[in-house]
């Protein structure tokens, strides 16, 4: 998988012995070892928004492994989709409103923009 973050408020993820698991840690991929019987937990674009970006939504990539085939399980953590997000940094709209956008820009630029787009100073202009 390229590299995103997840629209989600957060991201509880179980990973085989296998890994590949990567996050962006001061503009470097770092690897995510697997620890058996443990969980990763991955703050989502919601959070970040919902907490005044006290926590930031994780960047991360999956790399395969040619040798060894990689399992993992997801359990995404969502709002109501007309749940109105808060913010003092991020003009209020719904979860709705924004996988709307988020689908646009895809669309639109072949990349999620995300919450770039709800910034309160933000000058970019949706499509």
């Amino acid at each position: 998988m390229d590299a995103h973050t997840n629209n989600s408020i957060m991201t509880i993820l179980t990973q085989d012995d296998v890994g590949g698991l990567q996050v962006c840690r001061d503009n470097c991929w770092v690897h995510v070892k697997p620890v058996p019987s443990t969980l990763v937990v991955n703050i989502g674009d919601m959070m970040q928004a919902m907490s005044n970006e006290k926590y930031k939504s994780v960047m991360h990539k999956v790399k395969t492994n040619q040798v060894k085939e990689r399992f993992s399980i997801c359990y995404f953590v969502f709002p109501g989709e007309d749940t109105v997000i808060h913010s003092s940094r991020y003009r209020p709209f719904t979860y709705k409103e924004f996988q709307a956008q988020v689908h646009r820009d895809v669309k639109a630029t072949g990349a999620k923009v995300g919450l770039d787009r709800f910034k309160r100073d933000c000058n970019l202009s949706p499509f």
